[in-house]
């Protein structure tokens, strides 16, 4: 029900070598450094075998894994014209003596270019403009996202259960200057598809945020 013969296809236009690469250009494999002590890393293990299957399967998402926090960091970083940042979640310090440090944005490192970056942006809008997004939609606000309905490792033996999936939409907006990323992680919802669950929950987060900070409408057509 989903296109895993086109991203098969596509990772093997990029290559073995530079598929890795990319993974990890977009930290998926390491910690992002977040304010907490134990922080979770996403896991390349697989590919370090070099197996046809290993690669096409995880172009599509299996056998590999992200943390949430380092699948918004990546996913911001096409947000932000390919430039991958460190999140943080204090805003501030105080020291010893009282004095407040506050915390600044810094650049990890490029990990597409620019072009790239919002070409894929482009794809994403599209999504909810055009594809099984659509409930991701706010008028007047161009929104870019896209589901994940991923199946669920069994616990108890090899392979993947079959009727328990990870719901997911990941989104930004609104273009073309993005303010917020959003991931909306569902596990083991009774519906099918992540179009009829986290997207619906994405939606009403971003409404919210638009009119908490006041975003003006971005599309013209809406204005009206």
């Amino acid at each position: 029900k989903s296109l895993n013969t086109g991203t098969i296809f596509v990772g093997r236009q990029v290559g073995k070598k530079d598929f890795y690469g990319y993974l990890k250009k977009f930290g998926l494999d390491g910690a992002t450094g977040i304010e907490m002590g134990g922080e979770a890393v996403g896991n390349l293990a697989n590919l370090e075998i070099n197996s046809d299957i290993n690669y096409a399967t995880a172009s599509y998402g299996q056998g590999i894994s992200v943390t949430p926090i380092g699948l918004v960091a990546a996913v911001s970083a096409l947000a932000n014209d390919g430039k991958l940042m460190k999140p943080y979640i204090i805003d501030s310090f105080i020291d010893a003596d009282g004095k407040a440090a506050k915390a600044e944005p810094r650049e990890v490192r490029q990990a597409v270019s620019a072009r790239t970056a919002n070409l894929v942006l482009a794809m994403m809008v599209s999504v909810v403009e055009n594809g099984h997004a659509k409930g991701a939609r706010i008028p007047g606000y161009k929104i870019g996202g896209k589901t994940g309905t991923a199946q669920i490792p069994s616990t108890d033996r090899r392979g993947y259960d079959a009727d328990r999936t990870i719901h997911t939409f990941v989104g930004f907006g609104p273009m073309p200057n993005p303010k917020f990323t959003i991931l909306v992680k569902l596990d083991a919802p009774k519906a099918r598809f992540a179009e009829s669950t986290s997207v619906k929950v994405f939606h009403d987060i971003a409404e919210e945020l638009v009119q908490y900070y006041h975003l003006a409408p971005t599309e013209e057509a809406d204005r009206k």
